[in-house]
């Protein structure tokens, strides 16, 4: 599904206060830089929150940390591994597509995910990109919230080689 910009089109009441934490902290910049972020104000929200970098030549997303409930419902811890060692080839998301507009635009991108569970079920959830500086100008790091909503089902579509837990 393609991704937005517009927040009136967010359902989620979680990225819409991460959305007001973000605007909050940009200090009259564009976007606000990583040393802002106080996980402390964010308590409610980082068992769903996601920290990654982008890398260059070629272009690569590399996550830095992964919350816990992130974690349950993928089935895998993937902190410190990169998006390509993830997806499998069937995903039709556009993840590269959302990070590369993050990261061009410099705007936070928020969509729409119905992905598959190991159950041969699916679910949908929200997900939310938010640029972020680190010690200067460029975009160096990615805030991302993903909001599965009350269910935690075990999710089959990202990921390579992995064994889900039992």
């Amino acid at each position: 599904m393609p991704c937005w910009r517009e927040l009136e089109r967010v359902g989620s009441p979680l990225l819409r206060k991460l959305h007001d934490y973000w605007q909050s902290k940009r200090a009259g910049g564009d976007i606000p830089d990583r040393r802002d972020i106080d996980p402390l104000e964010l308590k409610e929200l980082l068992p769903n929150i996601l920290i990654s970098e982008p890398e260059f030549d070629p272009f690569r997303i590399r996550y830095r940390l992964v919350g816990t409930r992130v974690v349950r419902v993928s089935g895998i811890d993937f902190t410190g591994r990169y998006l390509d060692e993830l997806l499998r080839p069937e995903v039709k998301e556009d993840w590269y597509g959302h990070y590369q507009l993050c990261y061009r635009e410099r705007i936070p991108v928020y969509g729409e995910v119905t992905s598959p569970t190991v159950e041969g079920g699916s679910f949908t959830y929200e997900f939310g990109l938010f640029p972020l500086t680190k010690g200067g100008t460029e975009v160096a790091q990615f805030l991302a919230l993903e909001d599965f909503g009350k269910l935690e089902p075990f999710s089959s579509q990202l990921y390579n080689n992995v064994k889900y837990f039992e």
